[in-house]
């Protein structure tokens, strides 16, 4: 894909997600495994707006929440503007957290591939997207409790009393904000030990070695915690993956719905967890989202065609977003 077809959306990255303002310090973090045609268009766009660009590598990671480097956190902490273009997540880490904490406004655009520069998700109405994922956010703030349950089986309640929503909406304009690309989700961290359930068949989990899952999954969640992921081949990796975090990674973290009609569900990984009607559960650390546990992972678990309880009020149903 060449650089012209790429530039508006590089451009609408720049002016409208971060509003990056001349002599801004501006550092695009990307890994060798990323399309190099979407960092030099990103690098182009922050060029022609003013911003001052770092450009740094670093190793590819395999899930989200693995901590960058020091030297790289360092960075992080010293910019304005931060495109996270890696391979995961780095929004669950204490880098993030810290350059936020120092004011700096972040986009995380892992997995973006070169066609979403194009299609998909990036191409949404993003004022609508902030209008319907702020009356989510009210409804999950003045929640107590949720459920979730799907026609494969799954079925899970959670605690939410005095958790607060983060919205992400597309747009970071005031420092120590984040949004993600494409973006358009509620997300909220249940409180620490509520968790209690059974979670089955994720379409998909964000992990490396994972992705889109095609064999039955059967996840048993008791006390806030995963006790056991039983099923096929998949199970059995995701289970490692889990036991070599420690007890913390087996955490359930995160609950959240997602409001972008535009982001395939089946297609690019990156899209699945924001796509319309869907909702995810995380496992790991929650402290990007006000919780308290630290673990060295997050990872996502995307679900289709969910109904969604909050306190008693049907919020979604079979994958349609209602109640709102």
């Amino acid at each position: 894909m060449n650089k012209f077809t790429m530039a508006p959306t590089a451009r609408r990255l720049v002016e409208k997600v971060l509003l990056v303002r001349p002599g801004e310090k501006v550092l695009l973090l990307t890994d060798p495994d990323r399309p190099a045609s979407i960092t030099k268009a990103l690098a182009h766009a922050i060029s022609a707006a003013g911003g001052e660009l770092a450009l740094m590598y670093m190793e590819p990671v395999t899930m989200g929440g693995v901590e960058p480097p020091a030297h790289v956190a360092a960075a992080m902490k010293a910019s304005d503007c931060i495109y996270l273009q890696g391979s995961f997540a780095a929004t669950h880490t204490d880098a993030v957290r810290e350059a936020l904490a120092a004011g700096a406004r972040v986009v995380d655009m892992w997995g973006f591939e070169e066609e979403m520069m194009t299609v998909g998700g990036a191409m949404a109405d993003y004022e609508e997207i902030a209008r319907i994922t702020r009356k989510l956010g009210e409804r999950l703030n003045a929640a107590r409790k949720g459920r979730f349950t799907t026609p494969d089986g799954c079925d899970m309640t959670f605690s939410l009393e005095g958790r607060e929503c983060v919205e992400f909406n597309g747009v970071a304009a005031d420092p120590g904000r984040i949004t993600a690309c494409p973006d358009g989700e509620g997300a909220i961290s249940p409180v620490e030990g509520s968790a209690e359930g059974v979670m089955v068949n994720p379409v998909s989990v964000e992990h490396g070695e994972l992705g889109f899952v095609s064999e039955p999954m059967r996840l048993e969640v008791s006390g806030g915690y995963v006790k056991s992921v039983t099923g096929g081949p998949a199970a059995e990796r995701f289970w490692r993956i889990l036991e070599e975090g420690g007890d913390a990674a087996r955490n359930i973290a995160e609950f959240a719905v997602g409001t972008n009609p535009e982001c395939r569900k089946r297609v690019i990984l990156r899209e699945a967890k924001t796509a319309w009607g869907t909702c995810h559960m995380a496992v790991g650390d929650n402290r990007t989202l006000g919780g308290s546990v630290f673990a060295p992972l997050h990872v996502d678990m995307i679900f289709h065609r969910p109904t969604v309880w909050l306190d008693e009020r049907v919020i979604v149903r079979d994958g349609k977003i209602i109640g709102l």
